[in-house]
């Protein structure tokens, strides 16, 4: 009985993805100012929005996929590097790089900032800040390690969030209380994510490739070399970056798919001439939004078709 329901088990956590598989129907760029080099985009929750900062990550932009405009958030410096939106699209929280009082000093400051009205408030300064990220409605952050922000609300909630990367581990927040995990064992990890349903998590270990495990970091399963994996809106794919590097500089990147449990995978762009990377998964539609090398936004809609 034992052995039926750890079986059981595994077939749930990695359900297979169908007689299907992805393929690209259209790839736009969005018309964007080319007086700057854009990167990371990401969707906000309604899928209506789509944020992005610059190369040197001085600043936080949002074009509207339903006017077709951008807007500046912020130029706050560093402020593009991790930032997060609100479940309501209302507000977003980063943080921001200042300089210390002493030559070279560098200071961090915590900031949540109401996107329409901008009006700004600053929750936390000093040295060692983790970017903030929304938990519910509560907004979290380090400071030194220790954990702010949380309300009792989050702590009753029970729900496993992701809070980023620290001192090389995974951070995770469960029932309001931080800590590390090491699912591999001694890892060096980067890009988690959780599946839309919150029972899975996926990220990238240095040397050893990406990897799907239980919320938790349990049971983890490698899938090989799948470069800031995003989980599709159903949770059925990942998508990701077929990078090429020489040690150094990307040679080459293109966006592909593969499923949860790494026996299927194929390509959504086959383009020699550019170097498409960080793909992000829209949450309501069928849409991939990525940056290229050279500071182009692309937005990918794909769809599924029998292999």
């Amino acid at each position: 009985m034992h052995v039926a329901l750890t079986i059981a088990s595994v077939l749930c956590l990695f359900p297979p993805p169908g007689p299907a598989q992805l393929k690209s129907l259209k790839v736009e760029t969005l018309p964007l100012a080319k007086s700057r080099s854009w990167s990371r985009p990401c969707w906000s929750p309604d899928g209506k929005t789509i944020y992005y900062t610059a190369s040197d990550f001085d600043g936080i932009w949002a074009y509207s996929t339903i006017e077709g405009k951008s807007v500046q958030i912020t130029s706050d410096r560093g402020s593009g590097d991790g930032f997060s939106i609100s479940a309501d699209g209302a507000r977003i929280a980063y943080r921001r790089a200042l300089s210390g009082p002493l030559p070279g000093e560098r200071l961090q400051e915590a900031v949540v900032r109401n996107v329409a009205g901008g009006t700004a408030s600053i929750l936390m300064s000093g040295k060692l800040i983790s970017p903030p990220s929304f938990v519910r409605s509560d907004v979290v952050y380090s400071v030194g390690g220790k954990l702010q922000g949380v309300s009792a609300g989050v702590q009753r909630a029970g729900a496993v969030s992701i809070l980023g990367i620290e001192d090389t581990r995974i951070a995770i927040l469960r029932n309001g209380v931080k800590s590390l995990i090491d699912p591999l064992g001694n890892g060096s990890y980067r890009w988690p994510s959780l599946s839309p349903d919150g029972s899975r998590l996926v990220a990238c270990e240095m040397d050893r490739g990406a990897f799907v495990a239980d919320a938790d970091g349990s049971h983890p399963l490698r899938i090989g070399r799948r470069d800031a994996p995003a989980w599709t809106r159903d949770g059925r794919w990942l998508i990701y970056m077929a990078d090429r590097d020489d040690g150094s500089a990307i040679l080459s990147s293109e966006i592909a798919c593969v499923s949860p449990d790494g026996k299927v995978s194929g390509e959504l762009t086959a383009t020699s001439g550019r170097i498409e990377m960080y793909p992000r998964c829209s949450p309501v539609s069928d849409a991939i939004v990525c940056s290229t090398l050279e500071g182009e936004i692309l937005v990918i809609t794909y769809g599924e078709a029998s292999r």
